[in-house]
């Protein structure tokens, strides 16, 4: 995985991070009340479940032909990828 690539898949846990340190440390800086970190704890659980919320599912390896055909024929989205070395 190239540096681009991990920025890409965790970009959503890369820039929540550096605005909820940026937060944290100015609470501490600022040495807020129970308000301001209550705040802040909804913020990271709201960023955590979003960030799980969204990522995508592992993807499903059809095992026969009857399998791919099952899944078409009730509505799913199927991707099906061919490969070769020649």
């Amino acid at each position: 995985m190239t540096l681009a690539q991990f920025f890409n898949q965790y970009s959503f846990l890369i820039y929540s991070s550096f605005v909820l340190g940026g937060w944290l440390i100015v609470l501490i800086a600022r040495r807020a009340h129970a308000r301001g970190w209550l705040a802040w704890i909804a913020a990271v659980a709201l960023a955590l479940g979003i960030y799980f919320a969204m990522r995508a599912a592992a993807p499903q390896a059809f095992e026969s032909a009857a399998d791919v055909q099952r899944a078409v024929s009730v509505g799913t989205p199927t991707l099906v990828e061919f490969y070769s070395d020649f």
